[in-house]
């Protein structure tokens, strides 16, 4: 770039005008070069040679306090466009070529029937995906939590996730209270909870994420269920359903296909919960990895719906 009044050559690195994006929206040099895992003294050095190659001042400085100049905002807009622009070449670049590997995808078991295959068959639908490769682990919450932390599961779908690690919403769940077919209540489209706070429930055990929130519902209603099993999943729950030991509250998973049950929607409140994609943000992800989260993320973050598909039948490379 040429210097607007000295006519040398200069050359401003991309860690400047990252450093400066930053250093621009907190506007406090020891904040910036925290969140930049910098010293101050080095986000100094870098903005003073900014500001040399721009031959412009692009901070205000009074005293300890920095603001920007009016040549700053201007800069912060350009600033902004291009890094983004950038980010955005960086991403088709990683998604426009082939790319192999294996990823270990996580997820909590109501997920299995129609969410997960809807992804599988939506990412192979690109040629591109064709030698990407899947192992699956079902588990639990925390225990998909645990397993993001120690490395041993790349990606985590989950309704619960840690402040340690990074997550995006993909998916609302709706709840149904699955009820035995000759229930008294079986006809109806939609079931007030408080109709049925004085009966057995089957829910699942305090380990997992969804007895917690249906506790919280719980709680907040007053009301004190009668728990007269707890189960292991989902699926056991439908089971004891349907020899009549109680009712449960579950996303709708295959099971709720069994001929001696029905699952039907909760009103006061609408019981529902989100699921999220998490990763370890502390860990380089290999491409492979950022290929899945970012096609994930693009295709179902951004509005968060319920999303229903028929399994599909078979995906190539999955174990």
């Amino acid at each position: 770039m040429m210097g607007p009044t000295t006519g040398r050559t200069e050359y401003m690195t991309l860690q400047q005008l990252r450093y400066f994006q930053v250093l621009a929206k907190i506007e406090h040099y020891t904040k910036a070069s925290q969140d930049l895992c910098i010293t101050q003294p080095s986000l100094s050095y870098a903005m003073s040679e900014l500001e040399k190659e721009l031959d412009v001042q692009l901070f205000d400085r009074h005293g300890k306090k920095i603001t920007l100049s009016a040549q700053g905002r201007t800069f912060l807009k350009y600033v902004d466009g291009s890094l983004a622009l950038l980010d955005d070449g960086i991403k088709a670049v990683r998604l426009s070529g082939p790319v192999h590997g294996r990823v270990t995808l996580g997820y909590i078991s109501s997920l299995s029937s129609n969410f997960l295959p809807e992804v599988l068959t939506s990412f192979y639908k690109d040629p591109s995906n064709e030698k990407i490769t899947f192992n699956f682990v079902q588990n639990l919450n925390n225990a998909l939590l645990d397993g993001l932390k120690q490395g041993d599961i790349d990606l985590a779908f989950c309704p619960d996730p840690s402040k340690d690690v990074a997550s995006a919403p993909v998916l609302r769940q709706d709840l149904f209270l699955v009820l035995p077919r000759n229930h008294r209540l079986a006809r109806r489209d939609e079931i007030d909870i408080h109709e049925v706070k004085n009966e057995p429930f089957i829910l699942t055990n305090r380990k997992s994420g969804l007895r917690r929130m249906i506790g919280s519902i719980f709680r907040e209603m007053k009301i004190r269920p009668k728990v007269a099993f707890e189960a292991e999943d989902c699926n056991v729950a439908i089971t004891f359903v349907s020899l009549q030991y109680g009712l449960s509250i579950i996303p709708a998973t295959s099971n709720l296909g069994n001929p001696e049950v029905l699952g039907i929607r909760l009103k006061n409140p609408e019981f529902s919960r989100t699921v999220y994609m998490a990763w370890t943000p502390s860990r380089n992800l290999s491409p492979v990895v950022r290929r899945v989260r970012d096609f994930i993320a693009d295709r179902y973050s951004t509005s968060c719906p319920d999303r229903v598909s028929e399994p599909a039948i078979a995906y190539p490379g999955v174990s």
